[in-house]
């Protein structure tokens, strides 16, 4: 009975992890085609009609979908690798990376300058937007040092702090500096949430993120192209023709998309009216050919990937894993809001593009990336949980008695507790307390025994 007892707690946890998971890759799946579907509508008439996409109306399409193969690799080799690997053993060589790339964009050698910032790595035919990978980076070296934190494994506060910097504040510097205040919104929320998931007092993180928002809203206010761009939200029609004409366009294409659109590669905005209607505007296209509708299944198709991603970290073997999932697919839904926002006249547009959708070779290949991370945490939750050794998972679950009539035999109900959320509660304790054997009396109280077991200790005469 005790061992059909930990086989079925073992099987529970362990189909809780592979189901998120299969139903994860599965969403990334149907969420890349429907991007590809939709930039192929968003972009076919304006690639059949210029010469630098050699008229070829499949040109946009084509090319996300090679990029989105090589992030498919990407994701492939993250999600096979042990993700303490990348968030411990290599965070410093990353980091390092990470800086290197960013302090390139700086450069008059591989700089590209795009819509007024100079954010692009060009060198020959490659590419490629740093900070989008950056992204990537900054979360696993965030979690790690979130754990180190919490844990108590910082003896040198000093070493923490320069580590804090280099990995965190140094990154977040240079994306600010290209300018890309977007990325850095994005990021800084990320981490915010980051921090009240490890379980750092909420009145801290509240300090934190409004020391965040002032930070950036002063930032906007010096900034005279900031300035406009508030000024332009709040009344798009003061200039229609230049500065606001791309946020009335928009407007317009979720107004003729009504309830269910006009149909799909139907659009009337894309047709030179829209600018950008592959890349940033790609969500008012969605408006436009599926309505109503079609842009409240993108929302739900975020809310059902970040949903997803939460219970693959409530399942991770550890407070770094669950930073990692909760912060990556946090990430992705927090990047759609802001551009959804930006399109919308709730926030100034920041020129965030939505994951999956949107054209982009660097947007596609990061968030393959990432979805690669959580896949890699949901893998060794997996592993933990189908673990030989119970200990780490048993607990002998207080519940009601069962009482005979007065003078009679008193049966109490015991066993080890098959409850998913219990396992998880004395996996933590084991982590916590090493290898010692977690029990629990009838009165509810735990006890931590660092010796043999009754039972070793017969096998050993």
């Amino acid at each position: 009975m005790m061992a059909r007892g930990q086989a079925q707690a073992r099987s529970l946890v362990a189909g809780e992890v592979v189901r998120d998971r299969i139903l994860l890759i599965l969403l990334v799946f149907v969420m890349t085609c429907f991007g590809l579907l939709m930039i192929y509508s968003a972009s076919s008439i304006m690639a059949v009609t210029s010469a630098d996409s050699n008229y070829d109306q499949f040109y946009y399409v084509k090319r996300q979908a090679i990029l989105a193969c090589g992030g498919l690799a990407m994701a492939l080799v993250a999600s096979r690798m042990d993700y303490h690997a990348w968030a411990r053993t290599l965070r410093t060589p990353i980091a390092v990376l990470s800086a290197l790339l960013l302090a390139l964009v700086l450069t008059p050698l591989a700089g590209a300058d795009a819509y007024g910032a100079t954010r692009w790595v060009a060198i020959g035919p490659i590419h490629l937007q740093p900070s989008e990978f950056s992204k990537a980076a900054i979360i696993a070296c965030g979690a790690s040092l979130m754990e180190d934190w919490m844990g108590g494994y910082v003896d040198d506060r000093r070493d923490f702090v320069l580590k804090l910097f280099g990995m965190i504040g140094l990154p977040l510097f240079m994306i600010l500096m290209q300018p890309d205040k977007g990325t850095v919104l994005v990021v800084g929320i990320t981490l915010v949430l980051m921090l009240y998931i490890a379980g750092v007092p909420l009145k801290l993180v509240g300090s934190v993120f409004f020391a965040a928002v002032l930070f950036i809203g002063v930032l906007a206010v010096l900034d005279d192209y900031s300035r406009r761009r508030i000024l332009i939200v709040v009344n798009p029609w003061l200039d229609q023709f230049d500065r606001g004409y791309q946020l009335i366009q928009g407007l317009y294409a979720f107004g003729a998309g009504g309830l269910f659109g006009v149909g799909l590669g139907m659009s009337r905005q894309k047709y030179y009216y829209l600018p950008m209607a592959h890349n940033d505007f790609i969500y008012a296209v969605v408006g436009e050919e599926l309505g109503l509708v079609g842009t409240l299944g993108v929302l739900a198709a975020f809310f059902l990937l970040v949903y997803l991603g939460f219970r693959i970290a409530r399942n991770a073997p550890d407070l770094c894993g669950r930073l990692i999932a909760a912060g990556c697919v946090s990430l992705l839904a927090i990047q759609l809001l802001v551009n959804v926002s930006g399109l919308l006249c709730i926030i100034p547009l920041s020129g965030k593009p939505i994951p999956f959708l949107s054209y982009g070779g660097s947007s596609i290949m990061s968030t393959l990336l990432m979805i690669g991370m959580v896949v890699s945490v949901s893998r060794q939750a997996q592993v933990a949980a189908g673990a030989s050794d119970y200990d780490a998972y048993e607990a002998f679950s207080p519940a009601p008695a069962l009482s005979a009539p007065s003078g009679r035999l008193r049966v109490v109900q015991g066993g080890r507790s098959t409850s998913p959320r219990d396992i998880r509660a004395e996996r933590d304790l084991q982590q916590s307390y090493g290898a010692g054997r977690i029990t629990t009396n009838r009165n509810g109280s735990r006890r931590i025994d660092l010796g043999p077991s009754a039972s070793d200790r017969l096998r050993r005469r």
